[in-house]
């Protein structure tokens, strides 16, 4: 069950391995080498993201939000657009060539975080003029989840069964069909009568899903290391079960993130009424 679920390139690999696709060449893959390689990754992303910052806070983003005019502000969108758009479009080609050519790993995973780091950087960049300090809190809450995520499975000994794993799968599957229904809907609703907070409480709680959703997701990625080392994978796929583990830690970050503001943006309601 374990190359069922988590992330799509996880399990993709993970299915090559259970049908001996990924047998020892040189030197079997091992745990400190997928630990240091997933460090690697996520500390890279986080470097480039606070030079990012630290250059767009130096140069165009030197504005107070007291003083911001809303051509300013226009103008800070369309750059950061820009350029998590130039970030987005590489990462999703080098995703694309990495779900065919594990042999490019390495180099797509460090590509990855690079360009993750600038998309990163610029959303801190532009959240951080507004509600300063929010990013640094969501990456803390990353950081917890994921040590809990580890202590549940290796001291605890908790495992994802596949009945959960299948009903979780299918529990998303229908969540997102009603998202895609009743957002929309929801949105109408709200322009109409006037009331933001019922748009942003839908909000909130899709984000809280996600939420739990990439926790679980990091949970089999943590299952399917441990599986696929055990199983003798080659020492090249170290990086794919890196990078796997990179991605699914930034989705979270970027879920936990969207919580946060969310709920900020509900309690701010709640006062000026």
């Amino acid at each position: 069950m374990y190359g069922r679920y988590g992330n799509p390139y996880m399990r993709r690999w993970t299915r090559v391995s259970e049908n001996g696709g990924m047998a020892i060449e040189q030197q079997p893959a091992t745990y400190k080498g997928v630990t240091g390689k997933s460090i690697l990754l996520v500390l890279l992303t986080i470097v480039i993201a606070l030079v990012t910052e630290i250059a767009l806070w130096a140069t165009i983003y030197n504005v107070s939000i007291g003083n911001i005019e809303t051509a300013t502000l226009v103008r800070l969108v369309v750059i950061g657009a820009a350029i998590s758009g130039v970030a987005g479009l590489v990462m999703m080609i080098g995703s694309i060539v990495l779900l065919f050519n594990v042999n490019a790993a390495r180099f797509v995973g460090i590509l990855y975080s690079v360009m993750q780091g600038v998309f990163l950087g610029t959303i801190a960049s532009f959240l951080n003029i507004f509600l300063p300090g929010v990013t640094l809190a969501a990456l803390l809450g990353t950081g917890i989840v994921f040590v809990m995520c580890l202590f549940l499975y290796k001291v605890l000994s908790v495992r994802i069964s596949g009945k959960f794993a299948r009903g979780l799968v299918i529990a998303a599957i229908s969540f997102l069909l009603v998202e895609l229904i009743c957002v929309p809907v929801v949105w109408i609703i709200s322009a109409q009568s006037g009331n933001v907070a019922l748009i942003i409480g839908v909000q909130a709680a899709i984000a809280f899903f996600c939420v739990t959703f990439a926790t679980i997701t990091i949970f089999w990625d943590i299952q399917n290391i441990d599986y696929m080392v055990k199983a003798g994978a080659d020492k090249k796929y170290e990086w794919i079960l890196a990078f796997s583990l990179t991605t699914s830690l930034i989705y979270l970050y970027i879920e936990i993130l969207e919580l946060i503001l969310r709920a900020v943006s509900l309690i701010a309601l709640s006062k000026n009424k």
